[in-house]
């Protein structure tokens, strides 16, 4: 992610809906008309999109309301895919698009036992939820936020009346939906996060948690159907630039923690294991003595890698080491913005690491196996070709070289 990278911040402790994500968006900005236009090219006809501000818990927010005309009935995965496709939806808005709807289809498959072919979206399939769908992406394409964070989702409490008939909240597909993503029930007994809302938030997320580092730009307000009075019902959004650079493997800021102990491995078994896990993606690997239980010298093993290689770095652990067992965890990760500059020094040329903080170099340090390769030539030690390079960049900052 840039060091200017838009970050957008979505608050859904109040809950959440398809007409409320399309509401905050409009409100911090993106044309209606622009969104209109989109959803015009489908084809979808007997509907009208408007945009007003009303009045919820004391604060204005956008409701954006879609109405219908005519008849108008539920779709499944095949007709919802031919409508979107048959648009004239940028691609990357269309396949969005296509991902949430995905999302929903597989989530009430599971709910009624049946292949996602099979599935009739009632409620979540109809015209006014694909006009949300598909506005939302359009907006957020518009918006082109480089990172998305959401914040615990509010479910409420009690029951809702679904075309099969009453759930308790959250309805079946939504509890399906934000399995594994943050979520409180509330003390209301109300409906506050539909599927529709689920399936979006759930699908555009990068990352989830409290408001992120930032500069706010643009604040929106999406306002749900229901007036509740003092309680608030509308969804906010925070658009603004990321007040540091938290970077790397797509700007993720998360990172998955690994540990064990051993204390019966040999220093071979301890490397070829280490080996092995970078091998297969691990971004740090670490040991560190310990003393064990019983009076033994062992080692605690850390292991750092992305969120999505628990499998893979678990099996590694447990298939290459004496270990029984392991622990993880999910952790933040703030890491500078990083950039690699040739410098030409009198011995050669060689690559500085460079990390950046909001544009500005705060870190630097020649690449070792530049540095090693040009001292083995030159039959120079190791660290003058080191010194002499962050010499080389600290009197340029890298103009005399150029960027790898």
């Amino acid at each position: 992610m840039r060091p200017d990278a838009r970050v957008l911040f979505v608050d859904g402790t109040s809950g959440a809906a398809g007409d409320m994500v399309l509401g905050a968006l409009v409100d911090l900005g993106v044309p209606l008309a622009r969104i209109r236009r989109a959803l015009e090219s489908l084809p979808v006809e007997g509907w009208r999109l408007s945009s007003r501000r009303v009045t919820r818990a004391g604060l204005k927010a956008r409701k954006v309301t879609v109405r219908l005309t005519g008849s108008h009935r539920g779709r499944g995965w095949r007709d919802i895919r031919r409508i979107l496709r048959a648009g004239d939806l940028e691609p990357a808005v269309r396949d969005r698009a296509l991902r949430i709807f995905r999302r929903l289809i597989e989530a009430e498959a599971e709910v009624h036992g049946v292949a996602p072919e099979k599935v009739h979206l009632h409620e979540a399939g109809g015209t006014d939820a694909i006009i949300d769908v598909v506005g939302a992406c359009v907006a957020l394409g518009h918006l082109a936020p480089d990172r998305i964070v959401v914040s615990t989702l509010t479910t409420g409490a009690g029951t809702v009346r679904c075309a099969h008939g009453i759930y308790p909240v959250p309805a079946p597909a939504t509890a399906r939906l934000v399995r594994g993503v943050p979520v409180r029930g509330g003390d209301l007994e109300v409906e506050r996060l539909t599927p529709t809302g689920a399936a979006i938030l759930t699908t555009v997320a990068d990352a989830w948690g409290p408001l992120p580092a930032m500069r706010p730009t643009a604040v929106g307000y999406g306002a749900g159907d229901r007036d509740l009075g003092d309680d608030p019902n509308f969804l906010t959004m925070i658009l603004g630039h990321s007040a540091l650079a938290e970077v790397r493997s797509g700007g993720d800021a998360e990172a998955l923690v690994l540990e064990f102990n051993v204390d019966d491995a040999t220093p071979q078994a301890l490397a070829y294991a280490t080996d092995r896990l970078f091998r297969e993606g691990a971004l740090e690997v670490y040991t560190t003595p310990v003393h064990m239980k019983k009076g033994r010298s062992g080692h605690h093993i850390t292991v750092l890698s992305e969120p999505d290689r628990l499998e893979t770095m678990a099996a590694v652990v447990l298939e290459e080491t004496s270990t029984l067992g392991l622990r993880y965890r999910r952790v933040g990760r703030i890491e500078l913005e990083r950039s690699r500059v040739k410098v030409k020094t009198r011995h050669g040329t060689v690559r500085v690491k460079v990390g950046h903080l909001d544009g500005r170099p705060v870190q630097a340090w020649p690449e070792y196996e530049d540095c090693a390769a040009v001292a083995r030539r030159r039959n120079v030690p190791l660290k003058e070709i080191q010194q002499a390079a962050l010499e080389t960049w600290r009197r340029g900052r890298g103009r005399s070289g150029r960027s790898s």
